[in-house]
C-alpha cells in the first residue's frame, strides 16, 4: 500500500510531525508514503527520507495541479489528511479554495483528527471571526485519533485512537546534563520552556481587533508572572520571542528556529513547560519525554468592573497587576483556550475526562497567584507536585502501551474508508 499525506499547513511542525510519525509506524507493515508539505517543513521531510512535494500559499488555487501531479507520480492507494482541522483551515484561509478538491482524485480519504471534533459544535475562531469547520469528518466511515492529545479510551464513535510517537523517550541523564550545559544552565538552576509559534506573532498585527489585542497583551501579563519566579529560574523561549515578555536577558535563551529533532532535545532539557495555548505540541510531547508542565486557559468573560468582581469572587481576589491589565484592555476580555484564538467549544470538549490533563497542572491565566504558585510547584516540587505529576505521566504512558499496534488501527480505518487491504 502507498499513501499520499496532505500536510500543507505552514509556520508549525505539529501537522507534519503527526503524519511523519504515522508513516514511520506504518513502514514496518510495508506501507509507503509520499508527502505534500509547505516549504516551512521541508527540513522535516528531508531528515525523514520520505519523497515529498513542496507547496506554498503563493500558489493559490494552483495548488490543486501541484497535488494532482503528486498523485499521478506517486500513485497512492489513499490520501491521508495529516490533520483534518489544519487541512480545512489552510485551504479555506490561505489558499482560498475548497479543501475537498482531494475528491477529484477518486481515492479513499483517511483523516487524522487531532482535537476529536465528534461531539463538538465545530465552531472555531479564524483571524478574529467565528466560523464552523466542515462537518465532513462526522460522516466519514472512520478517522484516526492520535494519543496524546486525544483520549486513549475514545471508543464508540467513528474515531479510532492510536499511539502517536512511539520513538520519543526521555533523554539519558548524561545527554540531559550536556544539553543543559549548552544552554548555560548551572547546577541547581531550573529551566522553564516557553513555547510559541510564528502564527502567534502574525496575530499581533493581522487578526481581528480583540484577537490582536490578546496576542499583543497576554505576553505582558505572562512576563510579569515569570519575573516573580525565583532568581535561579532560567527561561527557554522556543519559537518567536514575543514583545512583552520582558524576561531578564541574563537568564534567557531564545531559539526562534529549530528542527523537529532539536525541539525534542530542548524539551528534554527543561525542568517544566508552560503551555499558553491548547492543543499544545509541547505538553503532548512532555508526557513522553517525562517533563512536567502547566497550561493556562481563561474561562471568564470579563466585561469591565462586573467581570473583575466575578474574578475576585472565583479566585479569592484579583491582584493589582491583573486589575491594571484588565482596566487597560479595550473592551471585554473573552474566554480563550488556544491563545490568542478562542476555540473554546472545541478545546474545552477535548479536555473533558481526558487523562492527559492529570499529567500537568491547569491554571486560570487571570489568577496570578495560582499561575505563579503552579509554576513554582512544577519547577521546584513544592508540596510534592513534581512527584505527583511524574506518577500521572507514568500511568498515562502505561495506558498508551496498552493501545493496539498503530498499523492494526490504521488498517481498520483504511478498510472502513474503502481501501482494498
Amino acid at each position: 500500500m502507498h499513501l499520499l499525506f496532505m500536510a500543507t499547513l505552514g509556520q508549525t511542525l505539529h501537522e507534519v510531525t503527526l503524519g511523519l510519525d504515522l508513516a514511520a509506524q506504518l513502514k514496518d507493515a510495508g506501507i509507503g508514503a509520499h508527502f505534500v508539505v509547505d516549504r516551512y517543513n521541508e527540513g522535516q521531510l528531508a531528515a525523514a527520507g520520505h519523497p515529498y512535494t513542496l507547496v506554498d500559499t503563493s500558489m493559490g488555487p494552483g495548488v490543486r495541479e501541484v497535488v494532482a501531479r503528486a498523485v499521478r507520480e506517486s500513485r497512492p492507494d489513499a490520501i491521508v489528511l495529516s490533520d483534518y482541522m489544519a487541512h480545512w483551515l489552510t485551504h479555506v484561509v490561505n489558499y482560498e479554495i475548497d479543501p475537498w478538491f482531494v475528491d477529484d482524485f477518486d481515492l479513499p480519504v483517511i483523516s487524522i483528527d487531532s482535537v476529536h471534533l465528534e461531539g463538538t459544535d465545530l465552531e472555531v475562531e479564524v483571524l478574529g471571526r467565528t466560523t464552523r469547520v466542515s462537518d465532513r469528518i462526522l460522516t466519514a466511515p472512520a478517522h484516526l485519533l492520535p494519543v496524546p492529545a486525544n483520549r486513549p479510551d475514545a471508543t464508540g464513535g467513528r474515531g479510532l485512537p492510536y499511539r502517536a510517537d512511539r520513538a520519543l523517550t526521555p533523554p539519558s541523564d548524561a545527554l540531559r546534563r550536556e544539553l543543559r550545559r549548552s544552554l548555560g544552565v548551572r547546577d541547581g538552576e531550573r529551566l522553564l520552556m516557553l513555547p510559541t509559534l510564528p502564527w502567534q506573532r502574525i496575530m499581533q498585527t493581522q487578526a481581528g481587533p480583540r484577537t490582536r489585542e490578546l496576542a499583543v497583551r497576554v505576553p505582558e501579563l505572562v512576563g510579569h508572572y515569570l519575573r516573580r519566579l525565583p532568581s535561579d529560574t532560567r527561561f527557554l523561549s522556543v519559537g518567536p520571542y514575543l514583545d512583552g515578555f520582558g524576561l531578564p536577558v541574563d537568564r534567557l535563551h531564545v531559539e526562534e528556529t529549530y528542527t523537529a529533532g532539536r525541539y525534542t532535545s530542548l524539551l528534554g532539557a527543561a525542568d517544566a513547560v508552560l503551555g499558553l495555548f491548547l492543543p499544545s505540541f509541547a505538553l503532548e510531547r512532555a508526557v513522553l519525554a517525562d517533563v512536567p508542565g502547566l497550561f493556562t486557559v481563561n474561562t471568564f468573560d470579563v466585561d469591565g468592573e462586573p467581570g473583575t468582581r466575578r474574578l475576585a469572587d472565583a479566585f479569592g481576589g484579583v491582584t493589582p497587576a491583573v486589575r491594571s491589565w484588565l482596566a487597560a484592555f479595550p473592551g471585554p476580555v473573552p474566554p480563550f483556550h488556544m491563545w490568542p484564538l478562542q476555540w473554546n467549544a472545541v478545546v474545552s470538549r477535548l479536555l473533558e475526562d481526558n487523562p492527559l490533563t492529570t499529567t500537568a497542572l491547569r491554571a486560570e491565566l487571570l489568577d496570578e497567584e495560582s499561575v505563579v504558585a503552579g509554576l513554582s510547584a512544577v519547577l521546584y516540587d513544592d508540596e510534592g507536585v513534581r512527584d505527583r505529576l511524574a506518577a500521572a505521566r507514568t500511568g498515562y504512558r502505561d495506558t498508551l502501551a496498552r493501545l493496539p499496534e498503530t498499523a492494526e488501527v490504521f488498517l481498520t480505518a483504511a478498510r472502513r474508508c474503502g481501501v482494498d487491504v
